[in-house]
């Protein structure tokens, strides 16, 4: 059976996730070397395996620019406005993960280069792409100054493979 891989009815459809190479120096610049975290496993047979089974993922454009799956990562492109660097995870799927971090991104240039805000992130509506499962959607908490919510990039869609 194929399932949809666009976002769930009702959303936003978002533009190909292929970020501008001058988005990408800019993310790799705010957010530093990523690190990959441990595998999400579980038990059973490879041939009956459930969905809380199924790895999760999510596809990060951090030093990649044509994104790779990554498993809690420790700096995380969010797209091409928002970016999150030292990342700790509370949880990590099989329907959701959350995290905390430092939120930086263009939306709040030059200030939040050296002063990133202290953030949750929440990843969430898993979608099946090739026998893997991916985060599709993030909400992020913090406490932006008023002068760049209009602007922030605080929630949305992530790109999926």
């Amino acid at each position: 059976m194929r399932l949809p891989s666009g976002p769930p009815s009702g959303l936003p459809a978002r533009p190909p996730a292929r970020l501008p190479g001058t988005v990408s120096a800019l993310a790799a610049a705010v957010l530093g070397s990523a690190a990959l975290g441990a595998a999400v496993g579980g038990c059973g047979s490879a041939l009956t395996r459930s969905a809380a089974e199924t790895p999760v993922y999510v596809l990060n454009f951090q030093n990649a620019e044509r994104g790779r799956a990554d498993q809690r990562p420790a700096n995380l492109v969010l797209s091409e406005f928002s970016a999150l660097r030292a990342v700790t995870w509370r949880t990590w799927g099989p329907t959701r993960a959350t995290g905390a971090g430092k939120l930086s991104g263009t939306w709040c240039l030059p200030e939040c280069a050296d002063a990133p805000y202290d953030a949750t992130v929440t990843l969430s509506s898993v979608v099946p792409v090739k026998g893997k499962g991916y985060f599709s959607r993030y909400a992020i908490t913090a406490d932006v100054p008023v002068r760049h919510r209009p602007e922030a990039d605080l929630s949305g869609v992530l790109p999926t493979p």
